[in-house]
């Protein structure tokens, strides 16, 4: 059983102390010249190897464990680095392609881009049903974001957002200050005024704009 670092600092402070303690008194009683020196004397010895043993020890431990988590933590480093550079790597050359390409290709170049976009981060987001929408902006008033184009989970049927709504103006809010949403849980914490309405059944959220400079493009 694995006690709780609380009590095992306690544990062991207790432990120490009460080796200081007996060694002191076997060492007083080794020095009084009785009967069974001998066992006092090894009790002392016995009792100040405790005292400073265990302390030690757990210095020992804590060192090894902290080592092991910087261990950890750089492994993860590394499998994220490489990670992004797998998920990143196609888009950068796609990009290059664009740069490059004349203005006829271009366009199509940059469409072709998106799914790219999507699927990345829908890899990158999470090893669950994770989904990554792009929603544009269409033509007319109220102002309305409608679903272009998504990748990963399948099921939920994508809703269009208006504005004038409260899920509608704080996503358009986000939009307008360049700024970004995120709902870890929608049981726990909704968004003001947001709801998840049937058939949907989503239960966290991430939104971001997709701008260029001052113009904003999607979401």
């Amino acid at each position: 059983m694995r006690l709780p670092p609380g009590a095992r600092v306690y544990l062991t402070t207790v432990i120490s102390l009460a080796g200081v303690a007996l060694a002191t008194w076997f060492g007083m009683q080794a020095g009084a010249a009785g009967p069974g020196r001998r066992w006092w004397t090894l009790g002392a010895v016995a009792a100040s190897v405790t005292a400073a043993g265990v302390p030690a020890y757990e210095q020992i431990r804590k060192e090894r464990m902290r080592a092991k988590a910087q261990r950890a933590a750089v492994d993860a480093a590394v499998a994220m680095r490489v990670t992004m550079n797998d998920a990143l790597d196609p888009i950068v050359r796609q990009l290059g392609r664009v740069a490059t390409a004349g203005r006829h290709e271009r366009e199509a170049l940059a469409e072709a881009v998106i799914p790219m976009v999507l699927d990345s981060a829908a890899h990158l987001a999470g090893s669950g049903r994770v989904r990554a929408c792009l929603f544009r902006f269409a033509p007319g008033t109220p102002m309305m974001l409608v679903p272009a184009q998504y990748s990963g989970r399948v099921d939920d049927p994508l809703e269009p957002v208006t504005e004038g709504t409260a899920a509608g103006d704080l996503v358009f809010g986000m939009i307008r200050h360049n700024q970004h949403l995120f709902c870890p849980d929608l049981d726990a914490s909704p968004p003001p005024g947001w709801r998840v309405v049937a058939p949907q059944t989503y239960k966290s959220f991430a939104a971001v704009p997709v701008a260029a400079g001052r113009t904003r493009l999607a979401c």
